[in-house]
């Protein structure tokens, strides 16, 4: 059973958002401990100092009143700031700590491992040395009692750890919270953002459907999402082509179904009346004759229909041979004089001189001239003009072929190329014709490696395609 993008494109959003709520959770963790650790510090090395200043005003100035003094600062700061405060000489000897750390007392001196450093008037701060003495693991700063550079003792102050902690266990919660919260947006978010680019491929699936059941006219919306605009773009055009090419189709098979069936019909009935009499035998002959010409028409139209595979595929071997192309279009002009004159056509040229040689395949060539011919003569409006011109231009020969009349729709224009196009059929002779000739005009410039192009104004058409000029 096939899975729809939907499902891992969730899948894929749940993770990122996973993984980002944990390392942003690794992070902040980390950062908040560093931040709880340096302003409990700051803290508690601030009143380790403010303890430091009153015991050397103690030592100076000692007196009843201001020992109280002392001893009533000393159990307020161990309050405020939850610590247990011991002050010892230089040898580590207890000589004062406040009223709540009595208990823990159980000698008097203070190992001062690690702490060689305040002796010599350094601040410190470690976790872990007086472990044994409080039960608990605990934080504990050191500043030196010192005046004049000289150091007389320390001052020790020491948090257990979970209450260095506890406030963290508030702000970790905070933060939990709100990195569920943003995730659970996060998750709506990628909901809608998975069903907005799963919506527009289902639809591109839908109408894919709805065009192989023979809705050629189906098109899809175009996303806001770049790359599916750009989906969307390219398969309205190519359901656009389709439908051109169904359309083409259709027309073809209407064409052609009426340039067959039209010959064979005369072809039948001359028949039929020859042999049941109906023809008398002295007109028989004529009779004949017409049958041969459908014939030979009929053998013309399946030769083009049997020219396009090899058209289409570049199939076409020319032979290359040096010819006068003015002669040729001389030669062509003379084959139309019957139908110019009958629509009282006027046929204007433009050599630049009696001849013009070109190196191209002559034959391709004349079948060339002569759908280009063909058309003129098609489109041209009656008592309109035909131009016909022969211009060399340095390596290159441009030959030109136009005509008055009404032009060729600008929504046409694109597609007049393709096999079997046929424009607007009011614009044709009684609508017939294959829609072939053009093609077959492209295929054989394009194989002899030159252009051809069309301008086309409202009341003007003209085609130029180029060869290489002989010189």
């Amino acid at each position: 059973m096939k899975r729809s993008i939907f499902a891992p494109l969730m899948w894929l959003s749940l993770s990122i958002i996973l993984v980002c709520a944990f390392v942003m959770g690794i992070v902040h963790t980390v950062l908040l401990d560093r931040y709880i650790i340096s302003t409990k510090t700051n803290a508690l090395l601030q009143s380790a100092r403010r303890i430091s200043e009153l015991t050397l005003m103690l030592s100076r100035n000692y007196g009843p009143q201001l020992e109280n003094f002392y001893v009533f600062n000393l159990d307020l700061i161990a309050q405020s700031s939850q610590s247990f405060i011991i002050i010892t000489d230089k040898n580590g000897k207890i000589i004062n700590y406040s009223t709540h750390t009595r208990k823990y007392i159980t000698t008097d001196s203070l190992s001062l491992k690690g702490f060689e450093s305040v002796m010599e008037g350094d601040e410190t701060a470690k976790i872990g040395p007086y472990n044994s003495i409080f039960g608990e693991k605990t934080f504990t700063v050191a500043v030196p009692v010192q005046t004049g550079g000289k150091v007389y003792g320390a001052v020790f102050l020491n948090s257990p750890v979970p209450d260095v902690y506890k406030d963290r266990h508030t702000l970790f919660t905070m933060l939990a919270v709100s990195i569920l919260i943003s995730s659970l947006l996060a998750f709506i978010l990628s909901f809608f953002m998975s069903k907005g680019i799963t919506k527009p491929i289902r639809a591109l699936g839908r109408a894919a459907h709805d065009i192989a059941r023979g809705n050629y006219k189906r098109r899809v919306e175009i996303s806001n999402i770049a790359e599916l605009a750009e989906l969307g773009a390219a398969f309205n055009t190519m359901a656009e082509s389709v439908e051109n090419h169904e359309k083409v189709r259709t027309a073809f098979i209407g064409n052609v179904s009426h340039d067959l069936r039209t010959p064979m019909t005369t072809i039948s009935g001359f028949i039929e009346g020859i042999l049941d009499g109906t023809v008398p035998k002295e007109r028989q002959d004529e009779y004949l004759t017409i049958v041969l010409n459908e014939t030979k028409r009929l053998s013309r139209l399946v030769s083009t229909f049997l020219d396009i595979s090899k058209y289409e595929e570049n199939k076409v071997e020319l032979k290359k041979t040096s010819f006068d192309i003015i002669e040729m279009i001389r030669v062509v002009i003379l084959s139309f004089q019957s139908r110019t004159e009958a629509k009282k056509v006027g046929v204007n040229f433009e050599f630049e001189g009696e001849s013009a040689f070109v190196h191209a395949d002559e034959n391709e060539i004349y079948r060339v001239i002569m759908n280009l011919m063909d058309n003129a003569v098609k489109f041209v409006e009656p008592e309109g003009k035909i131009d016909i011109s022969v211009v060399t231009d340095g390596a290159k020969t441009r030959i030109s072929v136009g005509n008055t009349g009404e032009g060729i729709a600008e929504s046409d224009s694109p597609y007049v190329w393709d096999r079997f196009y046929k424009a607007d059929k009011s614009r044709t002779e009684a609508g017939n014709g294959t829609g072939l000739g053009l093609f077959i005009v492209k295929s054989i410039i394009n194989q002899h490696g030159e252009e051809i192009i069309l301008d086309n104004k409202p009341n003007y058409t003209k085609f130029t395609f180029t060869l290489p000029t002989v010189k």
